[in-house]
């Protein structure tokens, strides 16, 4: 059978990331490694253009697609233009916002939603497909019965071993591998070695999408695939990597014994980092570059309130104890709806104290399947079908300053912290040459990122939330 999987474009009103990374769709890449003898393609359409005729002449059995909350009008989008040229092509959406609300999905366009693990259920979809049986027999589905209508079938586990799952189908995107990057991390390569969290922050969901329960793969299986990896860098997107001091070392251990000399950016968390300082050496000496460490505050109050179970004084030491060994730390930082002028200058205070360099601001957002999303539902500004905006770059909580100013406050932390070239020096094993191009690229899409931060205030205008809500398909894609 013909299995088109496609990402789909970024929304006009989302800020920020396609202008500072575009990464390889390594969702799809999975799912089409668990459909072999099956015809596969990706068309990725936060580069690619032209998806209609790109339809019509590969002229699919299937097609699946995917998305975070802000690309579920572009993923219904899609599947609209695919039932209007064939009503017969099944349409399948999943990833992890399927997975915790369904019901935004619920368009006579789509067919099937997947909760959970897409590799192998994708493969029992087209099984069923083919076989002529019915899609009530595949646990972990909900079929889309009408306009806002699903039927569950049964759940069950997220996932079998890890270690049984194919490498992704990276080949698929191989003609667009120049044009994926992270930041300075060019060319780079993602790659996913657990699903899950082992921890609950309240602001995050993706514990809850594997049921509570991390799925790892072995270190055996996590250095076979980067033996295959031909770039120099290797972004792990796992949302912990570095947790499981034995498991770590076994993987460091094994990287040395092959001669495998890579470039490594990982996420972490502030107080692993503080309390193995070891490992952080012994990684360091085999390729760890930089580590994303979500900061979330810079008071005790705050991450105590987020159920991080962590300190600011494990931020502080965490980001000395990276520098120590040369080793860039990408901050994550979550201001509240009710900071005052006061509060943004202590995070700016916390930034240039820490000597940080690369920020992600992200205003508290109450994604919907987190364990503060009862708590402020009903307070939400913008409306939840405005999807573009809940990107965790927006607010989309009342704020205590005039949202004008709030704004203004967030990207002056931002301008101060990335925009002034004296701080470059502060960039330890990522930093280009300067006016490299990729330095430039970077530049450019920061200039970006500010210009739209500058007007993002308007983005909750009345007319701009209807144009955020609108899924009626009208532009070319």
């Amino acid at each position: 059978m013909k299995i088109l999987l496609v990402r789909p474009p970024v929304p006009r009103f989302t800020i920020g990331l396609k202008h500072i990374m575009i990464c390889e769709p390594l969702e799809l890449e999975y799912v089409a490694a668990g459909l072999a003898g099956h015809d596969v393609k990706i068309v990725d359409l936060i580069i690619e253009k032209n998806f209609v005729r790109k339809l019509k002449d590969f002229k699919p059995d299937v097609v699946g697609t995917s998305a975070y909350i802000t690309g579920v009008n572009e993923v219904i989008k899609i599947c609209r233009i695919v039932k209007n040229h064939n009503p017969d092509c099944l349409t399948v959406v999943g990833g992890v916002h399927a997975s915790i609300s369904p019901e935004d999905f619920a368009d006579r366009s789509v067919d099937l939603i997947v909760l959970g693990d897409g590799i192998t259920k994708m493969r029992e979809i087209v099984d069923n497909l083919f076989d002529g049986k019915s899609f009530e027999t595949i646990k972990g589905l909900a079929i889309v019965e009408g306009e806002n209508k699903i039927q569950m079938t049964p759940l069950c586990e997220y996932m079998k071993d890890p270690d049984t799952l194919p490498f992704p189908r990276r080949d698929l995107v191989s003609h667009l591998r120049n044009k994926y990057y992270y930041l300075f991390h060019q060319p780079v390569t993602l790659m996913k070695t657990t699903w899950g969290c082992w921890y609950k922050c309240n602001f995050c969901f993706t514990w809850k999408v594997t049921g509570g329960t991390p799925y790892s793969r072995s270190p055996e299986s996590i250095v076979e695939e980067i033996e295959t990896i031909s770039t120099k860098d290797i972004y792990i997107v796992d949302d912990i990597f570095l947790i499981n001091p034995k498991r770590l070392l076994r993987i460091a251990g094994l990287l040395k014994e092959r001669n495998i000399e890579k470039k490594y950016l990982v996420y972490s968390r502030a107080d692993f980092v503080c309390e193995n300082e070891d490992i952080i050496k012994i990684w360091a000496d085999i390729g760890l570059s930089a580590v994303i460490i979500g900061l979330e505050a810079a008071t005790d109050p705050e991450l105590d309130a987020m159920n991080k179970q962590c300190t600011v004084d494990y931020n502080r030491r965490s980001i000395e104890i990276l520098k120590k060994y040369d080793i860039d730390t990408y901050g994550s930082l979550i201001p509240l709806p009710d900071y005052s002028e006061k509060d943004w200058n202590r995070l700016m205070d916390f930034i240039l104290e820490t000597g940080l360099y690369y920020v992600n601001i992200s205003p508290l957002t109450p994604m919907p399947g987190t364990e503060i999303w009862p708590i402020y539902k009903d307070q939400i500004s913008v409306s939840r079908q405005a999807f573009p905006l809940w990107d965790l770059s927006h607010t989309v909580l009342p704020t205590k300053l005039p949202l004008k100013h709030f704004y203004k406050l967030l990207l002056k932390t931002y301008a101060k912290t990335c925009l002034d070239t004296r701080r470059l020096k502060l960039i330890r094993r990522t930093r280009p040459a300067f006016l490299s191009y990729k330095y430039l690229r970077l530049w450019l899409g920061a200039v970006r990122i500010f210009f739209q931060l500058k007007s993002a205030h308007r983005h909750h205008s009345k007319r701009n939330i209807r144009i955020a809500e609108n899924r009626k398909v009208k532009c070319k894609i």
